[in-house]
């Protein structure tokens, strides 16, 4: 399980996904990383979860072997992953856990059929650490191959038509965290769409990139430490299905969370 680092003080450390929930909401930065709410998993983002947890360890046997383990072990791999990451979701009315366990199989078939014959990695759930611009960052990344490339395996509801900011900004921090990281990267998204697809994206960081990280995790840590928070209810994110927090947004900031 990946496990943020206990800050000695607010905003102490950041991170990819803690500058992108504040971008988002300020409001729910704060009760998920100021006031360590609990947060609560959909049934998609669980799915994610254990699809993601299967290909680790995949690779990570891949490491030694050279070889990727035959297709029925991953599958077991990723049931079990599922079974835990169940116990603790809070299934929306909408998510059926049998139809996610069976979309979840589809895609780790999918995914090692099509892709992971071609990758060679190096390093598997690697955390880094470090600064940028003064702002001590952490993450996780999910595969380095031996090229030095970072690789980020994401699950989405529909196919990406272009590398999105957020994305960017992740690599782009993780490409100044890693050591022998050439700057060049590739996101494979498996797409939960009826007929379930593959999408690879390769990149590599720009300069613009690398200003972007520089300007934006002292602007957030500043802005965090303010402690003048405001909610975002224009957010695609802003509903009671999307936010575990939106009774106690609406109790302190009034207003109504949409469905």
């Amino acid at each position: 399980m990946r496990v943020e680092l206990a800050p000695t003080e607010l905003a102490e450390v950041l991170s990819p996904s803690q500058v992108r929930c504040f971008m988002d909401c300020q409001v729910r930065w704060w009760f998920k990383y100021g006031l360590r709410y609990p947060d609560p998993l959909t049934g998609n983002l669980a799915l994610g979860r254990a699809v993601h947890a299967a290909l680790a360890l995949s690779f990570e046997q891949k490491i030694e072997s050279y070889e990727d383990l035959p297709i029925l072990g991953v599958m077991a791999l990723f049931r079990q992953a599922w079974a835990a990451e169940r116990e603790e979701t809070e299934f929306r009315d909408d998510e059926d856990p049998q139809e996610l366990a069976r979309c979840g199989e589809t895609l780790v078939r999918k995914y090692l059929e099509e892709v992971a014959p071609t990758i060679a990695p190096a390093a598997v759930e690697q955390h880094v650490t470090g600064e940028i611009a003064g702002v001590h960052v952490q993450g996780w990344i999910d595969v380095v191959d031996v090229h030095g490339r970072i690789l980020e395996i994401k699950t989405a509801a529909r196919k990406p038509g272009s590398i999105s900011p957020e994305h960017r900004f992740q690599i782009a921090t993780y490409a100044q965290l890693t050591p022998g990281a050439t700057g060049d990267a590739r996101i494979d998204t498996l797409v939960k769409t009826k007929t379930p697809g593959l999408v690879t994206q390769r990149f590599s960081v720009t300069d613009q990139d690398l200003l972007a990280t520089r300007e934006l995790y002292p602007m957030a840590q500043m802005a965090m430490r303010s402690e003048l928070y405001m909610p975002n209810r224009t957010s695609m994110n802003c509903s009671r299905r999307s936010c575990s927090f939106w009774r106690s947004c609406q109790q302190e900031w009034g207003g109504e969370v949409p469905a």
